[in-house]
């Protein structure tokens, strides 16, 4: 009955002692490029983002672009699936330091950092254009990936557009056919 009771009390402590060591998404509204707060780390940034998720501590796992992509709609709220969803633009594997800089290959307002034991989630209202330049420094550990993601707009579909045109020349054959009224009232 002892020993149950001690290892009864051995995995309380444990349980305990790792969610109180559990990281927690902490949201950076506005965050300056001067630098934010990530543990005892400033990081600095550009281009300017609307917003940045920290999540410090721990790793997320796996890292592969689709865990991630579950990860960043999840965090932000977006939907899976349709306009708003997200479309994997680039992925940069094996990297090192706790600064450098990634050169964007496609239009991007989503971007996922990777570093020893956290993850940064950068968001931009307006997308980044192709070819731009992410900087970072004073990351808390080494990045080790990247993966950079663009939200699907809604496009309309064919179907859309014909019947925007079908109105259209209905409304100018409707005016073309319409008479003057020359003044009469009757």
């Amino acid at each position: 009955m002892f020993n149950l009771r001690k290892a009864a009390v051995g995995l309380f402590m444990m349980a305990a002692a790792l969610s109180a060591s559990a990281a927690d998404w902490v949201e950076v509204p506005n965050p300056p490029t001067a630098g934010f707060a990530v543990g005892s780390s400033t990081v600095t940034y550009s281009p300017q983002a609307s917003t940045v998720w920290v999540y410090d501590g721990a790793n997320i796992g796996p890292q592969d672009p689709v865990s991630i992509e579950s990860v960043i709609e999840t965090v932000f709220g977006l939907p899976t699936s349709g306009p708003g969803s997200l479309s994997l633009v680039s992925v940069g594997e094996n990297l090192s330091g706790t600064s450098g800089s990634i050169t964007l290959s496609g239009s991007t307002n989503y971007l996922a950092i990777h570093y020893g034991l956290g993850e940064l989630l950068f968001h931009w209202d307006q997308p980044l254009a192709a070819g731009t330049e992410f900087t970072f420094a004073g990351l808390p550990h080494e990045i080790s990936n990247f993966r950079a993601y663009l939200s699907v707009s809604a496009v309309p579909e064919p179907a859309t557009y014909g019947m925007l045109i079908s109105g259209l020349v209905l409304l100018c054959l409707l005016a073309r056919r319409r008479k003057p009224d020359n003044g009469n009232f009757a």
